[in-house]
C-alpha cells in the first residue's frame, strides 16, 4: 500500500514530467517478468497443522527453467509480447 508521501511524491514526478516539453514520440516504456517453472525463487514455506504430517516438496535437480516476457507501449502504442527462454543476452533485448 503506498503511504501519502509517496502518492506525493508520484504526483510530483508526473506532474514534473507533464510540464516538460518531451517528446513523447521518442519514449519507450518497458518491462518484463521472470516465471520460473518449477516454484518460486529461495526457500518455499506454508502453513501445515502441527497435528498432522508435514508435506514433501521435491523440485527437479537441474530447475524447471524459467520464461521472461517482455512488453512495452509508447505514444504509437504497444509493442508484441516477447516471451524468452533461457538467459536473455543483449541481442534477446
Amino acid at each position: 500500500m503506498l503511504k501519502a508521501r509517496h502518492k506525493l511524491a508520484r504526483r510530483k514526478w508526473a506532474m514534473t514530467m507533464f510540464r516538460a516539453r518531451t517528446d513523447w514520440d521518442r519514449v519507450i516504456f518497458s518491462d518484463e517478468k521472470k516465471f520460473n517453472l518449477d516454484g518460486p525463487d529461495g526457500m518455499q514455506y506454508y502453513w501445515h497443522d502441527l497435528r498432522t504430517e508435514k508435506e514433501t516438496f521435491f523440485s527437479r535437480q537441474n530447475g524447471g527453467g524459467s520464461v521472461m516476457i517482455w512488453g512495452g507501449f509508447s505514444s504509437k502504442g504497444t509493442a508484441d509480447i516477447a516471451f524468452l527462454s533461457g538467459r536473455p543476452n543483449s541481442l534477446d533485448y
